[in-house]
């Protein structure tokens, strides 16, 4: 397959210095595509004040980074493209860009993710392999993140029926590595993706942002064990922020792995103890879902949209200077950074791009923090 040049010009966008996920949608619209964005780059960052040249990524790189995905048997889906996740692609945050390995289809079904920590009782693993074999049974894909623990038992449980690893690194990476084989069956059997760049190592960080996309990718969440500091909570506290049904699986209170669990259950999640709680609640899901995508599919409309008129530099200075003035490093939600400024969003989401461009502020999940 031939990389076409809106594939190299959203690759060439997605990984440059300094894009983050949501700058990237906001270039996207201001400028109407991402070629006219990648042009304006070094103009933008410079007036945030970025004090050395942008690095933008090269058509050599993103032809390379494509070529090495296709070889391994790896595609990369836009989030213009039809076949990007539907439930996906209506969260506030979504991917620009996924690496995917294995059974596109299996975004067309019903998902429900299964999480809970590396260090899992007998018993938890062996109840999130219950739970999975169960999903399947009644046709439902189960999502996790590849790790060890609550993770690897929903996978295995589930390969033959139907399974979505989403992990923190390169398509090609593997970790950790003793789940090797399980890496194998799911890009053979399930489906395997990931937001980073091909070959990429897995960091920190990452592993946040994995979260997000796997309650992003479900109808709903099973928690299955998860300490009062675990990840699981992340992943829970998206669901609740993307409007997916979060469910808890209670257990003994002198269990420290389970205290995050209960503490969900005490501050509104649902209780799970069988399959049941989750097939009773699945067609308020799916009717809560219908029309997920469509609004997204909208937005992307506005990517070919005539170029504004961009406001001058002494017309945004003010504004990036008073932005940096107020914030902290306490994020703050971008709307509130727009009424307590009282300007139009244009204008603060021109300033806000130009200082992220240049490392001055950094945004996630729809807030802003200073660096």
């Amino acid at each position: 397959m031939t990389m076409t040049q809106e594939q190299l010009n959203w690759l060439r966008l997605a990984r440059s210095e300094n894009v983050g996920k949501s700058t990237f949608f906001r270039l996207i619209k201001i400028f109407g595509s991402a070629q006219k964005a990648l042009e304006r780059l070094a103009d933008l960052s410079q007036r945030g004040g970025l004090s050395h040249k942008i690095k933008i990524c090269s058509a050599a790189d993103a032809e390379k980074e494509f070529s090495s995905t296709q070889k391994f048997g790896a595609k990369i889906l836009l989030f213009s493209d039809a076949n990007y996740p539907r439930l996906l692609r209506e969260i506030p945050d979504p991917a620009p860009i996924l690496t995917v390995k294995g059974d596109i289809e299996f975004f067309q079904n019903d998902t429900i993710a299964i999480v809970g920590p590396r260090n899992a009782s007998f018993n938890g693993t062996a109840f999130a392999k219950k739970i999975a074999l169960e999903l399947g049974q009644n046709s439902i894909i189960t999502v996790s993140g590849m790790a060890r623990g609550i993770d690897a038992a929903a996978h295995e449980a589930s390969i033959l029926s139907g399974t979505i690893g989403v992990i923190g690194g390169g398509i090609n990476n593997i970790y950790p590595s003793e789940n090797s084989k399980l890496f194998e069956q799911v890009m053979n059997r399930g489906l395997l993706v990931t937001e980073v760049p091909f070959g990429a190592p897995p960091q920190g960080g990452n592993f946040v942002q994995r979260n997000r996309l796997i309650s992003g990718l479900s109808l709903a969440v099973i928690v299955v064990e998860a300490g009062l500091k675990s990840g699981s909570l992340i992943t829970a506290r998206f669901a609740a922020e993307q409007g997916r049904e979060v469910f808890s699986v209670p257990g003994s209170p002198f269990d420290p792995r389970c205290r995050g669990t209960n503490r969900l259950i005490k501050d509104g999640a649902n209780m799970f103890e069988n399959i049941e709680d989750i097939l009773n609640e699945l067609p308020n899901l799916r009717a809560r879902f219908s029309d997920a995508g469509k609004l997204r599919e909208l937005d992307v409309e506005e990517f070919v949209a005539p170029e504004p008129k961009i406001p001058s530099n002494s017309e945004i200075q003010k504004i990036r200077e008073e932005i940096l003035q107020k914030l902290n490093f306490v994020p703050i939600e971008i709307e509130d950074i727009i009424h307590d400024l009282q300007l139009p969003s244009r204008l603060v989401n021109v300033a806000l791009v130009e200082l992220e461009l240049a490392d001055k502020i950094e945004i996630n999940f729809g807030k802003v923090v200073r660096r």
